[in-house]
């Protein structure tokens, strides 16, 4: 038998992506993205999407109309040429070896407007392949073509399809054996700006390899979450804590509880609030409960105990500071131990800062309005318990082909309400702004050019000032669809589709450090406030004067060189004009 590699992982390998991040000891980066919401009810919380996107948020490259290449997912080295436990021996052909897993085309099922991602065309494709190591070759072991979820469940039955491969060529078993997934992709022939971005997703869940394993061999003895830890709040995935009230909160939770066994399983199910320090604030015991098999017939946990536990429990009110708790859920097998403990525990931070939060900070899609006017807006209502002064609104827009979204110019806006529908407008901008990508589920930070006092509902969102479509980062896994109006002639519509605006108001006099800046609209110049100074980062040559809402001049000097970036001494909280060069003024707000 070889010698053992120190650098070589032992089998079992399995990995169904519940810990929210690759596992850096088990997969070589490879852009591929580990999630909790691109498609729903995988096998186990968590799944790892392959699609349009490298690592870093942006299209590849090479995107075309054409085929081109997507993510790759990669294993490490296995040693799949002998097994370590209980003794050491050596695997032959007849270690009935399997690599199984789970994978969903992108695109979701069912409704059209519920939809979420992006479904892979009939040329786009999903491949394994195997790696030999002596003849140091890739091999393609299976691949499908791109199709949609709703045509395989009308031949399996499932959405989630289970793939399993015999491992049998001793080319394979061998030291140093690897395994891959690729995807090929293709973007639409559209020609209105904005509108291509991610697409033709492909989502893998539950990878297992192992020696003993048989053919149809889809159970484990697994007890675990589906979807993940959501919001105690009724409405809001974040809200600020000035305006948190008690009846805010959800009178009962929703879990989802799978058993993957072949019989059935008995279950502990509770859950705990802690506070920042840890603290224990309240726990909810469910006691046990059996869990039915999950393949007859896609049962989940039903017992309502465990799966509408109720709420009884409500934050302190009266919270002036930002405020962070944990809601820790837990689910465990009552008699021999589950095999995967990693998917048992599924937790959510619940944050009270200085702004509200519908969508939980992914965007499954974008949302745009397609409109041949110029008068296009969209909104978001937002209820507010107390005055309050709205300072900025931070936006996800989607990276885009070319970065077409960035010609695009807008005026952030705000209603008040008329009836459940937006009205009159209580603040817009005078300076056009255009969309920025910041990074990767990166919100930006548009500043208010004046703060906003405000009460009661307001709808808060945006004019633009050409007909293209925007394409802003829509989260499909939580539903503010009934908050979401838009307008495209004379009157104001709802929204249809499920999902919730990437869109976050900020309230309150503290500036948000560590947050990208509100950019004025100047391809020359970026001026933003931070900790009490304003930031001028230029390409410009000349004077550069800040000026008082009185025209009192305080603050000047002079830049000799193009990339210059100035920051001023802290000045008192105000409205200033910052004027760079021969430029236009630009109205700037510390706080």
């Amino acid at each position: 038998m070889p010698p053992k590699s120190t650098d070589a992982l032992e089998l079992p390998f399995f990995d169904d992506f519940s810990n929210r991040a690759l596992s850096e000891a088990q997969w070589h980066l490879g852009g591929a993205n580990v999630n909790q919401g691109y498609a729903p009810l995988p096998p186990t919380v968590g799944m790892i999407t392959l699609d349009a996107f490298d690592a870093s948020g942006n299209l590849y490259p090479t995107s075309t109309s054409g085929l081109f290449g997507g993510d790759t997912l990669v294993s490490y080295a296995i040693r799949l040429d002998s097994v370590f436990s209980p003794y050491p021996r050596e695997i032959t052909s007849g270690d009935s070896v399997y690599l199984s897993f789970f994978y969903l085309p992108g695109g979701g099922y069912g409704n059209m407007w519920e939809r979420s991602g992006d479904t892979p065309e009939e040329q786009d494709s999903l491949i394994l392949e195997f790696y030999a190591p002596r003849a140091d070759v890739w091999y393609r072991v299976w691949s499908i073509a791109g199709c949609e979820a709703d045509s395989l469940y009308a031949h399996t039955g499932n959405y989630w399809q289970f793939v399993e491969l015999s491992i049998i060529d001793t080319a394979y078993l061998q030291d140093g054996f690897r395994f891959r997934f690729r995807n090929y992709c293709s973007l639409d022939n559209v020609t209105k700006k904005g509108i291509l971005s991610n697409s033709d997703q492909w989502n893998l869940d539950y990878v297992v390899l192992n020696t003993g394993r048989h053919r149809g061999d889809s159970t484990s003895r697994d007890l675990a979450f589906v979807n993940p830890a959501n919001s105690l709040l009724k409405d809001f995935q974040a809200m600020p804590a000035k305006q948190y009230t008690s009846s805010e909160m959800k009178d009962s939770l929703s879990l989802t509880i799978t058993n993957l066994y072949s019989e059935e399983l008995a279950s502990n199910y509770g859950f705990r609030i802690l506070n920042e320090n840890g603290e224990e604030l309240y726990s909810y015991v469910g006691g046990y409960e059996n869990v039915p098999v999950y393949w007859r017939g896609n049962q989940y946990q039903a017992s309502q105990p465990h799966a509408r536990p109720a709420l009884s429990y409500a934050f302190p009110e009266g919270m002036q500071q930002p405020t962070i708790f944990t809601i820790e859920h837990g689910v465990r097998e009552g008699v021999r131990g589950d095999a995967f403990p990693q998917n048992d525990t599924i937790r959510f931070t619940q944050v009270f800062d200085n702004y509200y939060a519908y969508d939980d900070g992914t965007p499954e899609n974008g949302y745009g309005i397609t409109s041949t006017s110029s008068r296009v807006r969209l909104s978001c209502q937002f209820r507010l318990n107390v005055e309050d002064t709205l300072t900025a609104v931070k936006l996800y827009f989607n990276r885009t082909f070319h970065e077409e979204n960035e010609d695009i110019r807008f005026l952030i806006t705000v209603w008040d309400d008329a009836n459940g529908m937006p009205g009159n407008i209580i603040y817009q901008d005078e300076n056009r702004r255009k969309p920025l990508f910041a990074g990767f589920n990166e919100f930006v930070r548009y500043d208010l050019e004046e703060p906003l006092v405000c009460n009661g509902t307001i709808y808060v969102g945006f004019e633009q000032t050409t007909a293209d479509y925007i394409n802003l980062g829509f989260d499909r896994n939580n539903d503010a669809s009934s908050h979401v109006f838009f307008l495209t002639s004379a009157s104001w519509q709802p929204s249809i589709l499920r999902g919730a605006l990437m869109l976050r108001p900020c309230f309150g006099t503290r500036d948000q450090l560590s947050i990208s800046p509100s950019l004025v609209d100047d391809s020359q110049s970026v001026i933003y406030s931070y900790d009490g100074c304003i930031v001028i980062s230029t390409n410009r040559q000349g004077s550069v004067v800040v000026y008082d809402v009185m025209g009192h001049q305080v603050y000047k000097t002079t830049t000799r060189q193009a990339h210059s970036t100035i920051v001023t001494p802290s000045l008192p909280k105000g409205v200033y004009l910052v004027r760079v060069g021969q430029g236009t003024a630009k109205k700037i707000v510390v706080l």
